[in-house]
């Protein structure tokens, strides 16, 4: 069998890899259920739907009490538009819908940027890297649950990056687009808007990147740099708007912290770096090494240079740890979760474009023969004992042993196994009837006795750091809801 052909068949498993690892992420997204700040953005929506059934209706709350929002909390108009438009409100059992459209995005984001950041390598390993590549961004994404089943928080953010991803990819098309590239333009012109009111450490990150894209088509004098250059003013246009909205000042007072920028810069490299430290592990390195060959022969064969692998690295450093600066300037953190989740996102991008310029690098200045078929195999097989022992150290914060059962896929394949699944959702539909029940203005809920590791921890419990409770009260119109449990606590 020829390397070729080995390719081949490397591509159907990790293909096959990706679909069974994320399936039982798609199948637990049924038991989900509404959670949190779901509940405070779209109770203005829910209720409009709940009086009118009528879309239109419910598209004219989610406007306004976006710009409300934007008035009174935040600017960031993209995640608000779609935390309004979160699917539980028309039904809680519908919630899953979201978790599908978040979690979809980025895996069609991710197989089409990989797939088109490395079209100089052959088909099959175009398609096998790209689904490992996104097969490590799910299954040791950092956190789970603020990834894609808890929709306000990973609309905002996981969703953002899928857009990023695919944004980039448009980019590579247009540049090398035949013809006007009137059909690219418009596709990142969306983008544009969509990134330029989505994170702010996304938006900058989108912005730096640019200015680097902008300056190489225009050094390279590309036939499409007046489109480039228009898109780039407007997704600035669309970033400014964000960071000029009224609620920001109003966050900022509510929050009453702010750094220097001196100071954010430094501690910017600083997280940014330990980041990159952790999110550069065995599996990821495993799943690189069988295509280190394949950018070795692309590499020889571009027109490319690589003459700058530290410069590029250091620049990629720079422009990887500016999306730390908003949240470090702003609230003294890197973030939640669901931002730390982009950082792992990034670092999984950075570290397969790096590699390859690196690969590249070497191939100007080393001459290697052709692998062999039989080295290819051990090559795979040496990558496969990695992967595994990487997996087997894996472990989240809050785990208690290390191990395969701690990535996303196998974690939620547990849960259901477990019945811990079935037993969240039963119990959460007995909350969400009596929520539900007009006769009934004051509750009282239980505690969650089940709780799938990769959902969302419970927050209506009596020792729970956040109160949901006002948010529900204002979502299903209730005058006080009560926790069983609570007069024991206090």
């Amino acid at each position: 069998m020829t390397v070729q052909k080995m390719h081949r068949a490397l591509a159907a498993v990790c293909v096959l890899v990706l679909i069974l690892s994320t399936l039982p992420l798609y199948v637990i997204a049924f038991d989900n259920h509404p959670y949190y700040d779901d509940y405070g953005f779209s109770a203005t929506v829910h209720h409009a739907w709940k009086e009118t059934g009528s879309l239109r209706a419910v598209l004219s709350a989610a406007q306004e009490s976006a710009r409300h929002t934007r008035q009174y909390w935040q600017g960031n108009y993209t995640g608000t538009i779609l935390s309004n438009l979160q699917p539980g409100l028309f039904s809680e059992e519908l919630y899953w819908i979201g978790n599908w459209f978040i979690l979809t995005a980025l895996v069609v984001s991710g197989m089409i940027f990989f797939c088109t950041a490395f079209r100089q390598l052959e088909k099959w390993a175009r398609i096998s890297l790209a689904s490992l590549a996104v097969t490590v961004m799910i299954q040791f994404m950092p956190d789970v649950g603020e990834a894609f089943y808890w929709f306000n928080g990973g609309i905002g953010n996981t969703f953002i990056y899928s857009v990023l991803m695919l944004a980039a990819a448009w980019c590579i098309r247009l540049y090398t687009a035949g013809g006007a590239g009137y059909g690219w333009t418009l596709l990142l012109a969306a983008a544009a808007v969509v990134l330029g009111g989505g994170s702010y450490g996304g938006g900058l990150f989108a912005l730096c990147a640019g200015v680097a894209g902008l300056a190489w088509t225009f050094w390279r004098k590309n036939a499409k740099r007046l489109h480039f250059l228009a898109l780039y003013l407007l997704m600035a246009g669309c970033f400014v708007y964000n960071m000029a909205a009224p609620g920001n000042s109003v966050r900022a007072g509510y929050i009453q912290y702010q750094s220097s920028a001196v100071k954010t810069v430094l501690q910017s490299f600083y997280f940014g770096i330990g980041q990159l430290g952790e999110a550069i592990r065995l599996p990821l390195i495993a799943v690189t090494q069988p295509f280190v060959p394949a950018m070795y022969g692309a590499a020889r064969k571009s027109t490319f240079e690589f003459k700058h692998p530290w410069l590029v690295l250091a620049a990629g450093v720079c422009l990887y740890c500016t999306q730390f600066a908003p949240p470090l300037y702003s609230i003294a953190s890197i973030g939640a979760g669901r931002i730390v989740n982009t950082y792992h996102i990034s670092a999984v991008i950075f570290w397969f474009l790096y590699v390859y310029y690196l690969t590249g690098a070497a191939a100007r200045r080393l001459t290697l023969p052709a692998m062999a078929p039989r080295q290819f195999a051990a090559l795979v097989m040496a990558s496969v004992c990695l992967f595994g022992i990487g997996s087997l150290a894996f472990r989240r914060s809050g785990d208690v042993l290390y191990g395969v059962q701690n990535l996303s896929g196998p974690s939620a394949l547990l849960s259901m196994v477990k019945g811990e699944s079935a037993q969240y959702d039963r119990e959460m539909t007995v909350r969400e009837e009596l929520l539900n029940d007009e006769t009934q203005p004051v509750i009282t809920l239980e505690p969650l006795t089940a709780m799938p590791r990769v959902f969302m921890e419970d927050l209506l419990r009596p020792d729970a750091v956040y109160d949901a409770r006002e948010a529900l009260c204002l979502y299903y119109g209730k005058e006080k809801i009560h926790i069983a449990g609570e007069e024991a606590v206090q």
